[in-house]
């Protein structure tokens, strides 16, 4: 008899809903609005925000087939080794770790800006002083991860919960101030974007998308759980689809609120706090300052929960042997990864000195997961139906392949019109992954 501890069937539809919104509403919807609004003023800002569900949407259906073939812990991690068997499949799942690797200590890096954005607001910081603002909070982190941790989850829950309040309390703030006649004062378009039937237009709506998908970004959270929700094969795609146009409609109505009720004068660059001047206006100093600490709690508590989870992942995958074997080391007394905390917390403060923008974090972190993770997932659905292997789906998206082959088109519209920065990085990541896999991860795997 085994006595192995197993995961258990234990979350049904409310709940693997709830926890996938949770996930998706971290700081960043928070530091993305301005950041649209700069290049997007008044009415227009909606157009990215309406772009990103779509992609969202048609990507959450991708994930809702896998997730319902492969209800396992893991996601992504198992759906590449399912999809791509063999060696392609040992080479895609080591390119997603190394995705991660990056992803982690990017993600870190956006939190920090957004924190050091909204402490400026109660305290004024030059360059160097924010510089050192990201670079504390990230050791802070590492302090407090440093250590045999119990009941995270329960604690994840109820910040992230404040996390929607906050979210709700902005939607209602902004409908308090709103006007039809500011919101139309704001809507005069830069003639360097033109309108709506020129290809510049469109080009800078494309890269301004990945700032707003940053945001959507953890519709897929149920499928990581696969191996605690009940009825996985109904209730991962229903999950995934309620989550992703909940989430949709309070962005939207958040940014639409903001839009007739700020000022555009007011928006001067991306790193403006604007969730402090929004209460400011409507409440005065001293709500704004406690609106704005409330950010803080948010930007801490979702780094703190980013390193915390992603660590695992990278031990996990070390464990396998699909990382570096430094990285499945685990303290000896406390029991956790304490080298991947270092090395990666290490990483995260190289990033803070790097990045001054959120724009530039968020393009970083969604173009160099779109040939990695997102199209090849998208291609793997329909290569299921080509290889006769429908007996393993347990849930069909409607309107096969166009929803498929549409995601696979508006990932390719995102990774061009990102820019030659982020088109370049992307494909730097995946030749990189090539030559560390052949180098030093094939042989182990033929030892």
């Amino acid at each position: 008899m085994d006595n192995t501890p197993q995961l258990t069937r234990s979350l049904n539809l409310p709940q693997s809903a709830i926890l996938n919104m949770i996930d998706m509403v971290g700081i960043g919807p928070f530091i993305a609005l301005p950041v649209i609004l700069v290049a997007f003023p008044g009415k227009f800002s909606v157009i990215p925000w309406f772009i990103g569900f779509i992609v969202a949407l048609a990507d959450g259906f991708v994930w809702g087939e896998l997730g319902s073939a492969w209800p396992e812990a893991g996601g992504s991690y198992v759906f590449l080794q399912k999809l791509y068997k063999g060696k392609t499949g040992r080479i895609m799942t080591f390119l997603y770790v190394l995705q991660t690797s990056v992803h982690l200590p990017l993600v870190m890096t956006s939190a920090a800006i957004g924190f050091a954005n909204y402490f400026g607001y109660l305290v004024p910081l030059g360059f160097w002083q924010g510089k050192a603002v990201m670079i504390a909070l990230v050791m802070v982190i590492i302090l407090l991860l440093y250590r045999k941790i119990s009941d995270v989850s329960k604690i994840s829950v109820v910040l992230s919960i404040a996390v929607a309040g906050l979210l709700i309390w902005t939607i209602v703030t902004g409908a308090i101030g709103y006007s039809d006649h500011l919101l139309h004062a704001n809507s005069a378009l830069s003639h360097k974007i033109g309108d709506f039937n020129t290809m510049a237009f469109w080009f800078i709506v494309g890269n301004y998308t990945s700032n707003t998908i940053y945001a959507y970004l953890g519709y897929y959270n149920v499928c990581n759980l696969g191996s605690e929700i009940k009825n996985p094969e109904k209730n991962i795609p229903r999950s995934i689809i309620i989550s992703i146009i909940g989430i949709a409609v309070l962005y939207m109505l958040m940014q639409w609120m903001i839009a007739g009720s700020v000022s555009h004068a007011k928006i001067i660059n991306e790193n403006v706090p604007i969730i402090s001047i929004l209460f400011q206006q409507a409440y005065g100093k001293q709500v704004a300052d406690i609106a704005t600490v409330m950010l803080l709690i948010v930007a801490g508590s979702s780094l703190f929960a980013l390193l915390l989870g992603y660590s695992r992942v990278i031990y996990a995958s070390a464990k396998d042997g699909m990382h570096f074997k430094i990285f499945a080391h685990l303290h000896p007394t406390k029991k956790f990864p304490d080298y991947t905390l270092i090395v990666f917390g290490g990483l995260a403060i190289i990033f803070c000195l790097a990045f001054n923008k959120p724009s530039a974090v968020f393009g970083f972190i969604v173009v160099t997961r779109i040939f990695i993770q997102f199209i090849p997932q998208a291609v793997g659905v329909i290569l299921l139906r080509v290889r006769k292997r429908t007996h393993e789906l347990h849930f069909k998206m409607p309107l096969f392949p166009l929803i498929p082959i549409f995601s696979i088109l508006v990932w390719i519209f995102v990774f061009i019109t990102s820019g030659y920065k982020y088109f370049t990085s992307g494909i730097a990541i995946i030749i990189v992954g090539l030559i560390l896999y052949f180098v030093f991860f094939n042989r182990k795997r033929k030892a």
